[in-house]
């Protein structure tokens, strides 16, 4: 029986386990998620309804630049990029979307139809472009935010000396682009402009629209994995996860949504011009996403909504005058005394205000079901097939060489230690063998295939699983959360992933702290998690850098019994400096010195060599010998 044919528990969805993605950024209960934005959006509807139409006209922009909000804030808040290049991809749109309106609406009478498809679509593949760059060009989160910038600045360049004539619409440069129809929502030649407050309907409805289905997107599996990118991009890898198609993917659609704003935005002003890509713009769109809160997805649409109605009362005379200073001083206060916006100013208030909740879930020693976990290794690729091969494998920086000419194979059956003093090269080898580092020479199979120059995330899909030397887990996320989404990289099904984690907390004995998050767990706690996550992967070939670290003397007992026990089913490579644990494995050991094999066999062989001695104490007796 595989590991994703366990007995299925009680429904549960995916949503529901990742309760706990929601403390800043879902704070609605999940079975109710939708009712928040609907009843915003009710709100909205009744106060421009009460207010005069020239009202409804000027805080239709204020929703629209929500939408463009929510874009920023599905890369800045969830993937942790912020990209000043929203503008752009706004811009874009809005060209596009005002170019397909002006050419095509006698087709149908209706100008939605044709602006905002439009629009979004030269938004998403703008975005597209862009962010190939971004992500496919081994740029850090820096130079992607200034690569979003500078695009912005070119465009705002190019466009003032851009001119020309595309059917019906003509691009002036600096003129812009006039003879932008309004909003028609009817159909046929008698189809006429809609009044201020209909349009304001109109944009609302589509903005809830696509705010419920960014956050039932952001709380499907995809969602879940954005965060665990967000929170630790290289685990997201070791788990599977090919990060830069996910960011990517992610991006692109925070394009289409920017160019649905522009495709609305031109309707409502009936003109566009290069000014749609200015400073002003792009430093506005972070502003509104600061003020609303970053995470949220709700953010965007509060601080447009909020700096909007601010600027528009202040701009009747409440402040003097002075909107600009007044603006400056409250976003200040704002992110001085409370970063998480006004969202989070609301969301304290109403943490406030609920129960509180006094349940503790006091920690229990692990205990490893060994049966289980032989019903959950069943099914695993045949031992004779599992191996991990080096040939001469070499890494070196600069004059620093730390994997020097390394051979090994690591096969099922018995435990392999890779063991050495501080500098030894032990790390970097694991690291040549993950992916993380590309061997210089040399070559790397996983169960025969060649895996030299392949990513780590394939290499997990090739079979491989990876502890790293400190325990890495989703701070952020519960203990059944951080399994799941491991389950999920194995399967890509929720329900085998349900299963699958139900049954690992079962087996680790970590049942009744499944809901806490893993960021409160003690340093040896981590450690299982990690080793649970990894697991959760069904690997054949599994390495673990120093995994008895922060362990208590019980514990290492039972993690030596679970290393023996895997060596069944899959090869165990160990790294670690206690000797005390690595002698309770009983494996074969492999010696690093200066980056290249120095001797092996097994324990009490290597325990007996003088030399092994000689380079842990850092005599030269022996080891001149060598």
């Amino acid at each position: 029986m595989s590991v994703q044919s366990v007995t299925t528990p009680p429904e549960r969805s995916a949503s529901e386990l990742q309760e706990s993605l929601g403390t800043k950024s879902r704070p609605l209960s999940d079975r109710f998620w939708w009712m928040a934005p609907v009843l915003a959006s009710v709100i909205m509807l009744a106060v421009v309804f009460i207010k005069e139409e020239s009202f409804a006209f000027v805080a239709t922009s204020w929703i629209i630049f929500g939408i463009v909000g929510l874009s920023l804030d599905l890369v800045w808040g969830k993937s942790g990029l912020l990209s000043l290049g929203q503008t752009a991809l706004f811009g874009i749109g809005g060209y596009v979307g005002a170019i397909a309106a002006i050419n095509l609406s006698d087709i149908t009478g209706n100008t939605l139809v044709w602006a905002i498809p439009f629009g979004a679509g030269a938004g998403a593949l703008a975005a597209l472009l862009l962010g190939w760059l971004m992500f496919y060009a081994n740029m850090g989160n820096l130079q992607r935010t200034i690569l979003t910038y500078t695009s912005t600045l070119l465009l705002l360049t190019l466009m003032v000396s851009f001119t020309a004539t595309f059917g019906d619409a003509v691009v002036g440069g600096t003129n812009g682009l006039g003879s932008i129809p309004s909003y028609v929502l009817g159909f046929g030649e008698g189809a006429e402009r809609v009044s201020s407050r209909v349009m304001f309907v109109t944009v609302v409805v589509i903005a809830c629209s696509i705010l419920l289905a960014t956050i039932r997107l952001m709380r499907s599996p995809f969602g879940t994995v954005i965060d665990c990118i967000r929170l630790d991009v290289t685990k997201a890898d070791l788990l599977g996860f090919d990060t830069r198609q996910y960011q990517l993917r992610l991006f692109v659609l925070s394009g289409a949504i920017a160019g649905v704003g522009g495709g609305l935005f031109v309707l409502w002003a009936n003109f566009v011009n290069p000014s749609i890509f200015s400073n002003q713009n792009a430093l506005f769109i972070p502003i509104y996403v600061l003020v609303g809160g970053i995470g949220t997805l709700f953010g965007g649409f509060v601080g447009a909504i909020a700096v909007g109605w601010l600027s528009f009362w202040l701009g009747g005379g409440a402040g003097g005058g002075q909107t600009t200073l007044v603006l400056g001083v409250l976003l200040i206060l704002l992110v001085r005394f409370n970063r998480s916006g006004l969202f989070g100013i609301a969301a304290s208030v109403w943490r406030r205000l609920r129960p509180k909740e006094t349940t503790v879930v006091k920690s229990e020693p692990v205990k490893v079901d060994f049966e289980l976990l032989q019903r959950l290794r069943e099914g695993q690729t045949k031992p004779s097939e599992i191996s991990l091969v080096t040939n001469d494998a070499s890494k070196s920086f600069g004059g620093v060489k730390p994997v020097d000419e390394v051979s090994q194979r690591f096969t099922p059956g018995s435990v392999h230690c890779v063991i050495g003093p501080n500098g030894a090269g032990k790390s970097s080898y694991l690291k040549v063998c993950t992916g993380a580092y590309k061997p210089d020479s040399g070559s790397v199979s996983i169960n025969g295939v060649d895996v030299t120059s392949t990513d780590p995330h394939k290499r997990v899909a090739l079979g491989l699983g990876v502890k790293n030397q400190k325990a890495q887990v989703f701070a952020e996320l519960d203990v059944r959360t951080n399994l799941w989404v491991a389950a999920y990289s194995r399967s890509r099904n929720s329900d085998h992933a349900d299963s699958t984690v139900d049954a690992m907390l079962q087996m680790l004995g970590m049942t009744k702290g499944a809901d806490r998050l893993a960021g409160d767990l003690s340093h040896g706690e981590q450690q299982w998690l990690d080793i649970g996550m990894v697991l959760c992967l069904a690997p054949d070939v599994i390495l673990l850098d120093e995994p008895a670290a922060g362990m208590t003397g019980e514990e290492r007992e039972q993690l030596a019994a679970l290393v023996r026990a895997l060596t069944e089913t899959a090869a165990v490579v160990v790294v670690e400096h206690d000797m005390g644990f690595i002698q309770s494995l009983d494996p074969e050991v492999t010696v690093l010195h200066q980056g290249a094999v120095f001797t092996q066999g097994d324990i009490e062989e290597v325990r007996s060599d003088e030399r092994v001695l000689d380079i842990y104490l850092g005599r030269r007796e022996h080891v001149r010998d060598n």
